[in-house]
């Protein structure tokens, strides 16, 4: 289908984005206007379409470590209304000028799997057997920050692949996607879905590759852990979500595997375990983790670098979730604190700055321990909490964030800055008396074993490992607090 013959459809097309994305959106011209077409046999696509005439052009070079994504676009040419082509000038990987405004384009781009295969769950790539597209690395940037982020996308791939999620929204074969840094489209041969409805939303499982465990396994463990996550939010982040279980495009590890949350979407790569119950265990802690995200901060109408708390404190609430649906035991959850304040102390600049400035500078060269760090102060702001006499400790917290910032029409909704948010939600929690908001926006030192004597809790370090037991006679009060995380007394004396 050429481009000139799109314009039969505009009027159609036009209000077909004001339904979709709302009256905040701009004129018909400049929404982009794309054809994909994939190739897997070489691992590229090939895109044409239209957007708002300007003459700069770039492509993202990078996202969160992984670096050098703009050096995939290749051949870009530039077209005027009547397919005369524009001289263009290539300035750097993935940017380009030309003489004129020009609203019409054309490339290619090249996506072998990345080299390292952590980062697969977090870039566009193909392969023959599947493909995993994230539409913000490959088609071009807005102009400017006002400028929309939504598109009209066509997908033309292989008779023989699915291509997933299926579009709500078609006109004329193409789909209307409202914010394309959230969108994530994949393609292949044998892709096979599952839907679930758990506590009010739908989820879809999309997977691919053969695994030790069915996929009726997996879809029971969403289940169990979107359940648990409502509990504690209050709520539920979105009408619809998904998961996407691939196995590597490149070699890995059998115990390894990566994942990323956009939008409403949870991308999960995984070696292959061969024993049912190590490959449950394999997924259950990126489940617990990646399944959360969904709510925070997806569902938060919250900016700014807060990352310390959806990352650091998203990896303690998970691992307090995984406890709860006896994926981990209590000392296992134990096990995990003294391994994050091993990674705590590794890191020679952990205690330069706030974990709001280590978030800030998280890809620029700040504190690789922001993350570890976090759990560790989680935890103890948790104790804390319920030492107070508040007895859902952080969960009541992620429910007041939850109830008070959820984001249902951007348009509609302020946003806040993350950080001032929530400290000062902790501000108010009776007995932390600024503390919580000391701990996150002052450069301090962790004790480990200073901070979790009083709940009970002995620190001991073995060379460069740290392990963290329950006393062996703890108060009352100690036990109680302990068993509001998952203490069982009985159990922990018999292993």
């Amino acid at each position: 289908m050429s481009m000139r013959a799109w314009t039969n459809n505009q009027l159609k097309l036009a209000v077909l984005l004001a339904l979709v994305i709302g009256p905040s959106s701009t004129a018909w011209a400049q929404h982009l206007q794309v054809t994909i077409k994939v190739s897997p046999e070489s691992s590229r696509l090939a895109i044409e379409g239209s957007g708002a005439a300007r003459a700069q052009w770039s492509f993202t070079d990078s996202y969160g470590g992984v670096l050098g994504l703009a050096g995939r676009i290749e051949n870009f040419q530039l077209f005027t209304e009547t397919d005369y082509p524009i001289e263009v000038r290539k300035l750097a990987p993935g940017q380009f000028e030309s003489e004129k405004p020009a609203a019409r384009f054309k490339y290619e781009v090249k996506l072998s799997p990345p080299a390292i295969p952590a980062d697969a769950a977090m870039v566009s790539w193909l392969t023959r057997e599947r493909g995993l597209l994230m539409l913000s690395d490959f088609l071009p940037l807005p102009a400017g920050k006002a400028d929309s982020k939504s598109a009209l996308v066509k997908l033309a791939a292989p008779e023989n692949y699915k291509v997933l999620p299926r579009p709500a929204i078609t006109l004329s074969d193409f789909f209307v996607v409202p914010d394309i840094t959230q969108a994530v489209i994949v393609v292949g041969e044998h892709l096979r879905t599952t839907r679930a409805t758990e506590s009010g939303m739908d989820f879809d499982l999309i997977a691919d590759g053969q695994w030790a465990f069915t996929d009726d396994d997996v879809v029971e463990l969403v289940h169990q852990v979107l359940r648990t996550d409502r509990q504690v939010s209050g709520g539920v982040p979105a009408n619809n979500a998904r998961l996407i279980l691939f196995p590597y495009p490149q070699n890995g590890s059998a115990t390894q595997w990566s994942a990323e949350t956009r939008g409403t979407t949870v991308t999960l790569l995984m070696g292959k375990l061969p024993s049912k119950v190590g490959a449950l265990a394999q997924l259950s802690t990126p489940l617990c983790h990646e399944l959360f995200h969904l709510w925070v901060p997806n569902a938060l109408a919250l900016d700014g670098d807060y990352d310390w708390f959806y990352e650091g404190f998203t990896t303690y609430q998970a691992a307090r979730v995984a406890v709860r649906l006896n994926l981990m035991t209590f000392q296992e959850f134990l096990n995990a604190i003294g391994h994050a304040y091993d990674l705590y102390l590794k890191d020679t600049a952990r205690d330069r700055w706030s974990l709001v400035d280590a978030s800030r500078r998280r890809w620029t060269g700040g504190s690789s321990s922001v993350y570890s760090k976090s759990m560790l102060i989680a935890l103890v702001i948790d104790l804390q909490m319920r030492e107070a006499g508040n007895d859902r400790g952080l969960d009541d917290l992620y429910r007041k964030l939850f109830a008070k910032y959820q984001r249902r029409h951007d348009e509609l909704v302020e946003r806040v800055d993350g950080n001032d948010a929530i400290t000062a939600l902790l501000d108010f929690e009776r007995g932390m008396e600024g503390a919580a908001a000391a701990a996150i926006k002052d450069a301090r030192a962790i004790d480990l074993a200073k901070e979790l004597a009083p709940y009970g809790l002995l620190v001991d370090r073995f060379g460069s490992h740290t392990r963290v037991a329950v006393a062996e006679r703890p108060t009352k009060r100690q036990r109680d607090l302990l068993r509001e995380l998952g203490y069982n007394a009985a159990s922990h004396s018999a292993r």
